[in-house]
């Protein structure tokens, strides 16, 4: 185990419990009725049609006898590309509580087409994990995915363990409405800190969910609108965050992290989060509606088009900056339907 990551680990750990317990603060006309929620997708890993390859022996005795002893927490990283532009796959295998880094070993990547009629599990590549368990695999251009939303799989050949991703290739232009996660989708800014730090202390606990936020997602998805699921936890807590929106029963999304392993507040966050969205914008993606809890999400939101109007805002800082204020879901749901 490296010391210098789990100090670095450690030292983000209590930096963020540090915010929960000082103060907690950080720095810095549809119808309900109308929609169709039967033809949501939800997270679905596709676990039960893929026949998992027997694991192989590991390359290194070290991750063989000692870093894989301990619970695995991989993450893959979601990507909209358009007709056009390369198609990279990118991921991160990670283990045990301080997030231990999987060296110099085997990949398999694995694709299944959720837009085809007739689905399976194909074998694209494999790819071998850097010094920071880090993959990248540039897919060939006569191997490159058509259009529509792929499932990938990220299959650790030693020990058989696995992370899922989406891949959406675009023909056109797409609408997609974006929700913040922290404080948005969960109770408060540190839920999701607080079931990390569960790990720690075996307290087993659950990031708190508004009620009736999942609701609103699926509302949202029933018309057709892609979701994008954007926070700016490190990345991680990709996987932890992929868990519990899928535990949660919300609907299929593209969940974006920040790449980095530090915590990002304030000025940066709302700087990460314009970045990535004016990305997207610029690949043919409209965004229409936005969702948060802070004066970082509004101006994010805003930076890249979208009225105030259509910006909504949900906690003590509700209503910020001209957003409109949601006092909770269940009231938004009911003003959706005009009731």
């Amino acid at each position: 185990m490296s010391k210098i990551f789990k100090t670095k680990t450690l030292i983000t750990f209590l930096t963020l419990i540090s915010l929960i317990f000082v103060g907690g603060n950080k720095i810095l006309a549809l119808s309900v009725n109308d929609r169709d929620t039967s033809a949501l997708r939800y997270f679905d890993f596709k676990d039960d049609e893929f026949v998992k390859p027997s694991p192989t022996e590991f390359n290194s005795w070290i991750n063989r006898e000692i870093v894989t002893k301990h619970h695995p927490h991989h993450n893959g990283y979601d990507e909209i590309y358009t007709k056009n532009q390369p198609q990279v796959i990118e991921g991160d295998f990670l283990y045990g509580d301080v997030r231990v880094k999987l060296a110099n070993e085997w990949v398999s990547i694995y694709e299944y087409s959720l837009d085809s009629s007739s689905p399976s599990w194909n074998k694209i590549g494999r790819a071998v994990t850097d010094t920071n368990g880090h993959i990248k695999y540039n897919i060939p251009n006569n191997m490159k995915l058509s259009y529509g939303m792929h499932l990938i799989k990220l299959y650790v050949e030693g020990d058989g363990t696995s992370a899922n991703m989406y891949i959406q290739v675009l023909d056109n232009t797409k609408k997609y409405v974006v929700f913040d996660m922290d404080g948005t989708l969960t109770t408060t800014d540190f839920e999701d800190v607080k079931q990390y730090a569960g790990e720690f202390f075996n307290s087993n606990y659950v990031a708190k969910m508004y009620p009736d936020v999942d609701n609103v997602v699926k509302y949202y998805a029933s018309k057709g609108y892609g979701i994008l699921y954007l926070t700016a936890r490190p990345y991680w807590l990709s996987e932890e965050s992929q868990t519990w929106l899928w535990k949660n029963g919300f609907p299929m999304g593209l969940l974006h992290t920040y790449t980095g392993g530090d915590v990002l507040l304030g000025e940066e966050a709302e700087s990460f989060k314009a970045g990535y969205l004016n990305q997207l914008k610029s690949q043919g993606i409209e965004f229409d509606y936005g969702f948060g809890n802070e004066k970082t999400d509004v101006e994010a939101y805003s930076n890249i088009g979208i009225a105030k109007s259509n910006i909504f805002t949900i906690g003590k800082n509700r209503g910020i900056d001209g957003s409109v204020s949601i006092v909770s879901y269940t009231d938004y749901l009911k003003q959706l339907s005009g009731n």
